[in-house]
């Protein structure tokens, strides 16, 4: 399911996922109210008119700094890996092998008396056998669930997603769209036993009206681009030009991890609230000063006539960090990415500069890159102060900056990373004038008040759809809208009521699913995805799933009909696979050229797997199959389950948008 196959969540899990919770289980550990005493001298500049400001009583300095929340984006494809047994034990096998090549190198470079790398070998040792320890004793084997724990402590706000992480403006049946929407939430309530807030649209893509299903699934907030906000063109990496995501050089199986099904921290820095609105009238946004620009990322708003808010991105600091050409991984201090051991594959030199040659990279000096990623965090920190005191002085309001990153970039693409963000979250905590928040506390803390029309907008170059919907993609979007339009003529054949959800929502069910008793223990709905002797499933237990239905026909003789129970996991296999074909990475890869034959190929293997399902599926709801097709069918589908197996729970009720999954 990964869309860069198995190796690359590996990675991830290894590099950034297991580093990342590290860091927030020690910010979770820290005594609240400690302050750190290594601060930037621009942070203690803007401190100082912070304090300045508030005895000419423009507002109050805080004086007590609220614990630090980050806000954390985990796609609901993703919360299916991470919890897929498979996967635990291949990451472990996978981790461990890695662990031995960088012992291996370690004894090999101390032969050679190469003592530079030796000590960076000797880094990766330290570094991964940590790392494999945390995993399997401290989170149990349970990544999300570790995350989990941080969201009951309050230090993360866990948001959803699009359940493959659609390109949800450019389909083209609101079925589809209620459908991909809906699994995401079902999924994050099913994992975490609460309802999201949040949620990242995929690839940061609006259009309007989305507004509405979101609302209609209790969600509170979503995200959009500077330019969606404030109007005008596109800058920095929205415009094509400052960088972008980090590029790896290859084709095949490589290329740089898109933004589906990777976890995502937002710290959304919240600078002082004023005193008073500092307005009484004018044509600018209500409560705001007349000073302050008609629609800006410095504040909150409602989208159209709704209750859900966005956010919008900060651009100085989002560029700051994420471009490679303007932002901090740059640095040629920074160990590179993409020169490799030839024995062990592992990176032993730094960036050096961009116009370097790999061949002439030199080696990787670990001291001067943790000295340079401290003047960075320094550097951050004080441009954040900077940007929150400039809004205060201009406005006199409250403001909150928002910064969202993909988290592979930190300790996977940008080696030093993680550390940076730990030298930031440092860099914060002595701060009386700014807060890192979630950005559910900061709509608590200060809800907007005015409302704005968001335009169709995305993340992607040109703040448009271009690099999802172009002259090398367009195939591949006439295929999906093909899927949907065969998905809602099916969901009306379908007889009324029989993929209806029973119980009390955010109730256990109990009694019989279409004749199958529910199974002991089952919470939540029961599934009807797997026929009868599915092996190799590896999902959570507390499922219960049947291989029939009551009432099926039968053989002669009273023996079961290879027909039986095959409607309902044809039916639901086939909705995986189209949930599968939307994602948003296949046309990403094949437009930027990373990956593009894994890409079109994965592609065209779920609309293949698709459409032979739903060609069962509308035969068995129409003519019927005989027996030897029913028998080739099933067999299909254990095959095709085994592949493809997420949402053990998935059925077409999801596209009747009848239950409000969210709200629990």
């Amino acid at each position: 399911m990964w869309p860069f196959g198995e190796e690359w969540l590996y990675e991830a899990m290894l590099e950034s996922y297991i580093p990342l919770l590290e860091l927030l289980r020690a910010v979770a550990n820290q005594v609240p109210g400690s302050r750190s005493q290594s601060r930037s001298q621009s942070q203690s500049r803007y401190e100082a008119q912070a304090q300045a400001q508030s005895q000419v009583g423009r507002g109050t300095p805080a004086t007590r700094k609220p614990p630090v929340s980050v806000t954390i984006g985990i796609t609901p494809i993703l919360l299916d890996q991470l919890d897929d047994e498979y996967m635990r034990e291949g990451f472990l096998t996978w981790a461990e092998a890695h662990l031995a090549r960088a012992e291996d190198d370690r004894g090999r470079f101390r032969l050679a008396g190469d003592s530079v790398r030796e000590r960076q070998a000797a880094a990766y040792c330290e570094r991964y056998g940590r790392a494999i320890n945390a995993f399997r004793s401290e989170y149990g084997r349970d990544i999300a669930g570790a995350f989990g724990a941080l969201q009951e402590r309050g230090v993360v706000e866990i948001i959803t997603s699009a359940a493959t992480h659609a390109y949800l403006p450019l389909l083209k049946e609101d079925t589809s769209i209620r459908a991909q929407l809906a699994a995401g939430c079902e999924s994050y309530v099913r994992r975490f036993g609460r309802a999201p807030r949040g949620i990242w649209l995929p690839e940061c893509a609006y259009r309007p009206g989305l507004e509405e299903y979101l609302q209609a699934l209790g969600l509170e907030y979503f995200f959009v681009d500077r330019h969606a906000v404030e109007g005008g063109e596109p800058i920095g990496i929205a415009s094509g030009g400052g960088g972008g995501r980090p590029k790896e050089e290859g084709t095949g199986d490589t290329g740089a991890a898109g933004a589906a099904a990777h976890p995502a921290p937002w710290p959304a820095a919240s600078g002082r609230e004023a005193g008073s609105s500092g307005a009484d009238g004018g044509s600018g946004p209500r409560g705001a000063s007349p000073n302050a620009p008609a629609r800006t990322t410095f504040r909150p708003y409602l989208v159209g006539g709704s209750r859900v808010a966005c956010f919008g991105r900060n651009e100085r600091v989002t560029t700051q960090v994420w471009s490679s050409w303007l932002g901090y991984p740059g640095d040629g201090l920074y160990r590179e990415f993409h020169r490799k051991d030839d024995v062990s594959g592992l990176q032993y030199w730094r960036v050096t500069s961009r116009d370097t040659d790999l061949g002439a990279k030199e080696l990787y000096d670990a001291a001067a890159a943790s000295s340079r990623l401290r003047e960075h965090a320094a550097h951050f920190v004080g441009l954040v102060h900077e940007l929150v005191a400039d809004w205060w002085a201009s406005t006199g309001e409250h403001g909150v900056v928002v910064a969202p990153y993909d988290t592979e970039l930190f300790g996977h693409w940008w080696y030093e990373g993680v550390d940076w963000l730990g030298a930031v979250l440092e860099g914060f905590s002595g701060s009386t004038a700014v807060a890192v928040k979630s950005a559910g506390q900061v709509l608590d803390e200060h809800p907007p008040e005015d409302a704005m029309d968001v335009p169709e907008s995305s993340w992607g170059r040109g703040g448009r759809h271009d690099v999802w919907l172009n002259d090398n993609t367009a195939w591949m979007w006439e295929m999906i809208h093909a899927a949907e339009a065969r998905v809602k003529r099916l969901a009306a054949l379908c007889p009324p009521g029989r993929h209806d959800r029973g119980g009390a929502e955010g109730q256990e069910e109990t009694g019989e699913v279409e004749g199958i008793p529910a199974a002991a223990g089952a919470t939540g709905v029961a599934s009807l995805a797997r026929p009868a002797g599915l092996s190799g499933s590896s999902r959570p237990s507390g499922i219960a799933s049947s291989g029939g239905t009551a009432g099926a026909a039968g053989s002669p003789g009273g023996a079961p009909s290879p027909c039986a129970g095959l409607l309902e996991g044809v039916e639901a296999q086939a909705l995986r696979e189209f949930f599968l074909l939307m994602s948003s990475d296949w046309p990403f890869l094949v437009t930027e050229r990373q990956a593009t034959e894994y890409g079109a190929k994965r592609f065209r293997e779920h609309a293949e797997r698709f459409d032979r399902l739903m060609d069962y599926a509308e035969h068995l709801l129409g003519a019927g199959l005989d027996e030897k097709a029913c028998e080739e069918g099933r067999r299909y589908l254990v095959t095709v389950s085994e592949l493809d197996d997420p949402f053990p729970w998935l059925d077409f009720s999801i596209l009747s948008g009848k239950s409000p999954l969210c709200k629990r």
